[in-house]
């Protein structure tokens, strides 16, 4: 019986964890280049289950403005109830943006971002200039280029499907792509970005693997109704595992207060 409350309460808490993943995942269905995560099963639970529990990450919800993942949460290895997570490598939606520092990448590969930390990833290339016209995420961060941060000094630009960048006419630069081995092993930093493990290192995307295109900007890969639908099952797995933890707790008390006792 007390195992029973045990796998009760297990597996409350992974549909806890589920609500919450989803919720996020819910949350930033229109923020830009987002990723959304599953969970799953690190090995298999003791009432039987599979390891093919899908869901979405451990966090709480974030919330989004402006198509951007504002208050998007930090994300780390997954230990609560056994569980691991994935980053959903599969491409979102590109739409035309009309901004010429937006680039979508059409294929394989994440734009390298340069921040304090080290360098981060991510699908998500809704750019601007900064005041020395260096090509930067929205909050300051530059955008890695083949040799360095892209300066973009002069009167017009343009960036090539191959990922070059040009500046009135001369070529200044390009686009630093690169891919994993395994990028569903990325890590969300928040802010759209993704973090590498220390044994896996990024490698330079080849340009026949990928298109650069400029003026667009990719969505997030969340789609909204599966995602809700996920949501309501989460909830209803989590009532029933209520239930069965509060009926083993009753006979347990029974079964402690009146069964015969046994004097020494």
């Amino acid at each position: 019986m007390i195992r029973s409350l045990n796998t009760a309460a297990r597996s409350m808490q992974v549909e806890q964890v589920r609500i919450d993943a989803l919720a996020n995942n819910l949350a930033n269905a229109s923020a830009s280049g987002f990723r959304q995560i599953i969970t799953r099963l690190a090995e298999p639970v003791t009432d039987g289950r599979n390891d093919a529990d899908a869901g979405a990450p451990v966090a709480a919800a974030g919330r989004t403005t402006a198509g951007q993942a504002a208050a998007e949460p930090r994300w780390g290895p997954v230990t609560r109830a056994d569980l691991s997570h994935a980053v959903d490598v599969r491409p979102g939606p590109v739409t035309p943006s009309g901004r010429d520092t937006d680039v979508a990448i059409m294929g394989r590969g994440f734009f390298e971002i340069q921040t304090a930390d080290g360098p981060r990833y991510t699908r998500n290339g809704s750019f601007i200039l900064d005041s020395e016209r260096r090509l930067t995420t929205p909050d300051g961060r530059p955008v890695a280029g083949d040799g360095g941060a892209l300066t973009l000094e002069g009167n017009d630009f343009s960036i090539a499907n191959d990922g070059t960048v040009t500046v009135d006419g001369q070529a200044v630069g390009r686009l630093k792509l690169v891919d994993f081995s395994d990028p569903s092993r990325l890590e969300h930093m928040g802010d759209a970005l993704l973090k590498a493990p220390d044994d896996m290192a990024p490698q330079p995307v080849a340009i026949e693997d990928t298109i650069v295109a400029q003026g667009h900007v990719e969505g997030s890969n969340v789609n909204p109704v599966d995602t809700l639908v996920a949501m309501i099952g989460a909830h209803r797995a989590f009532e029933m595992h209520s239930k069965v933890l509060q009926t083993e707790n009753e006979l347990l008390n029974k079964s402690v207060n009146n069964l015969p006792r046994t004097s020494a």
